[in-house]
């Protein structure tokens, strides 16, 4: 039985290996007389090719064979990778699980995995899928309820790294043992922002006048070393977007296809950004004063007259704040 685990989702692939050898082993797994851990980083090991090869070949004193895990695969060398593919081209019997952040389909080594065995692949969710995926992988996990203000919560200040973001739940969980649900007061009382935000995910409060959110995330941004300027080109241009969306729907475009004519993305532009909805909400007129507002804060901020946090943070708040 050979494995591979590919993908940049940490935390599941993570499960994935104690599944692994929770299957092959039972109550052995914890046994270090009935597995083999390597890792291919090790500078230690001359050829984890000749390594990965010797122990799947050998004995384990409760097992017929061993049982052998191999992480951080990327780092394998081209020599290992070559004699690997060419040792599971002879169809070995052997229970050995390989795990991979990526691998390269066209290689030999993807192919030889692929014949000998099975390929499961891990990819990190989306951003905008990641309050979902924290909704869904924490109950089953920790077995708490999780708000969903907690989750976006989460999402917004860890990103989309699975590893960290479980992490850190059991962290609030160490603080509050006794919780029946984890709440957003919760995360934000324990769990410190640690991505690093971009200038157009104000875009969407800005796009759906939520003063609320919008000065929320703004304030936050600007903590986070996200520069103003930035700010307002992302704003800039997504409002000039707005505008040329709106007067191809004038013309009797749908909003897909006046996506398309815009060069964007029918699902992130219209289903999740909601272009039509906030076209609507600004409507032509006020989107003209907004852009023109915008190309005035541009060279305040550039020339100084807007210089300090504090002004420029009242400026962009009051596009939406009124």
């Amino acid at each position: 039985m050979i494995t591979a685990i590919i993908g940049e989702d940490q935390f599941t692939k993570d499960k994935c290996i104690e599944r692994f050898l929770e299957d092959a082993l039972g109550d052995l797994k914890d046994d270090p007389m009935s597995r083999q851990i390597l890792f291919a980083t090790d500078s230690n090991i001359p050829s984890i090719a000749d390594a990965v090869i010797t122990a799947c070949d050998s004995v384990s004193m409760f097992a017929p064979e061993q049982v052998v895990v191999v992480r951080k695969c990327e780092a394998l060398k081209a020599d290992d990778s070559k004699s690997l593919a060419k040792w599971m081209s002879h169809g070995p019997n052997c229970k050995l699980l390989l795990e991979f952040s990526k691998l390269d389909a066209r290689g030999e080594l993807f192919k030889a995995i692929k014949a000998a065995g099975t390929i499961e692949k891990y990819d990190v969710p989306k951003q905008y899928k990641m309050a979902e995926w924290i909704a869904s992988a924490i109950p089953t996990h920790f077995k708490k309820a999780i708000d969903s203000d907690a989750c976006q919560y989460l999402a917004e200040a860890l990103g989309t790294d699975t590893k960290l973001v479980c992490e850190e739940v059991e962290k609030v969980l160490l603080y509050a043992p006794d919780c029946k649900k984890i709440t957003g007061e919760l995360v934000r009382t324990m769990v410190v922002p640690q991505r690093e935000m971009v200038s157009f995910e104000i875009n969407d409060s800005f796009g759906m006048r939520d003063a609320k959110t919008y000065a929320r995330m703004l304030n936050e941004m600007l903590n986070n070393g996200v520069n103003a300027i930035q700010i307002v080109g992302s704003l800039y241009r997504y409002a000039v977007d707005l505008m040329n969306f709106s007067a191809l729907l004038s013309k009797g475009m749908t909003p897909k296809d006046a996506a398309a004519a815009l060069g964007k993305n029918d699902f992130i532009f219209n289903v999740k950004g909601k272009a039509p909805e906030c076209a609507r909400r600004w409507g032509k007129p006020l989107l003209c004063r907004v852009i023109r507002r915008l190309a005035d804060l541009d060279y305040e901020i550039k020339s100084g007259l807007c210089s300090t946090r504090m002004s420029q943070e009242l400026a962009l708040a009051a596009l939406v704040v009124r």
